[in-house]
């Protein structure tokens, strides 16, 4: 039997990589809920605007498209007020798991966070095995954390009930990225190029977009119960990343680099020294009321070591990267530059 997809977030980074894959490879009953319309719509794909936290607007949009499987991509990223980004997140994540259920939906397939274990220590290597933290490192992690659990509790064991797998992507960038690359590339454009935070030892993934949104369909794949790996699958979590982690600093360099651009001389600021600007500078927020220039949540990130063992996705889903690194910074940069270049237009 053929899957009817439901893409929550179609319209936003993840997803809308998530919808054209799924376009690319012939499926012809795509669906995608979202709280904002498409920028582009695509007329082979039904498009329900909704609140996720909705369940009435979320079950018709389910049943109207008979949805199957439902990718659930949708969610407040980092900088979000912490109350709505739980009612998101979490709340949101509820009414998927309830609505799904409700309505005999057979697979669900979760976007997570490879944060969702950090604990604000290095971490090498990390696997499946790791635990949650007792206190989330930050509270989008918290909120990531909170829903995978719900998620991974709404497995059922049953042949015809729910199947559930969570997918904890890690550093995605890529085409249409508005988060990472605006912030490496702002400091491009502002001259900043040539600062460090911390001595470079520290491996980070990143993760191209493409290869994040693949992933997802080769879990949806695997959650249906004839397919060999279903019980490899149904009811567990498994990391994504490019599979080549690089020093932190490598990265934004190979973007500047790919952009024409090789910063002529490199300040180190010891992580000690950022440590204690940024607690200084929080205070002066605190005292000000403006947001700070560095605080102490963007040291920890730039220093920490943080790269994930991704065999199991391997082993289970068949994941094997389909994009290099070097692939994807030549794709964004050649985005950014498009972009760049219809906003000065605009301007």
């Amino acid at each position: 039997m053929l899957d009817s997809y439901l893409v929550t977030g179609g319209n936003g980074l993840l997803g809308q990589h998530v919808v054209r894959q799924l376009l690319e490879r012939g499926e012809n009953a795509v669906a995608v809920f979202d709280i904002v319309p498409a920028p582009h719509p695509d007329e082979r794909v039904k498009v329900y605007t909704g609140d996720i936290t909705n369940g009435t607007q979320f079950s018709q949009a389910v049943q109207d498209c008979r949805a199957t499987c439902i990718i659930h991509t949708a969610a407040l990223i980092q900088g979000a007020p912490r109350d709505a980004m739980f009612c998101v997140n979490v709340t949101g994540t509820e009414c998927v798991i309830a609505t799904a259920k409700a309505h005999g939906v057979r697979k669900l397939v979760f976007t997570s966070s490879a944060s969702v274990v950090f604990d604000g220590h290095d971490q090498a290597g990390v696997d499946e095995s790791a635990p949650y933290p007792k206190v989330p490192f930050d509270e989008y992690n918290g909120s990531k954390a909170a829903a995978e659990r719900l998620v991974l509790a709404a497995n059922e064991d049953k042949e015809d009930g729910l199947k559930t797998v969570s997918l904890r992507v890690a550093g995605l960038f890529g085409p249409g990225d508005r988060h990472a690359i605006p912030g490496f590339m702002g400091a491009l454009q502002a001259g900043r190029t040539g600062m460090q935070i911390g001595d470079n030892t520290n491996l980070f993934d990143f993760t191209y977009i493409p290869n994040a949104a693949l992933a997802h369909l080769l879990a949806a794949d695997r959650l249906a119960p004839t397919h060999p790996a279903h019980a490899r699958v149904a009811g567990k979590s498994f990391f994504i990343t490019n599979g080549h982690p690089l020093p932190f600093w490598d990265f934004p360099r190979m973007l500047w680099r790919e952009a024409g651009h090789v910063p002529a001389r490199i300040t180190v600021l010891p992580r000690w020294a950022a440590m204690l600007i940024a607690v200084l500078m929080e205070v002066w927020s605190w005292l000000s009321g403006r947001p700070p220039v560095l605080s102490r949540f963007r040291v920890v990130y730039v220093t920490a070591t943080r790269w994930c063992d991704i065999r199991a996705a391997r082993e289970a889903l068949d994941y094997e990267p389909r994009w290099t690194m070097q692939e994807g910074v030549r794709e964004t940069i050649k985005w950014w530059k498009e972009a760049e270049g219809s906003r000065t237009k605009e301007q």
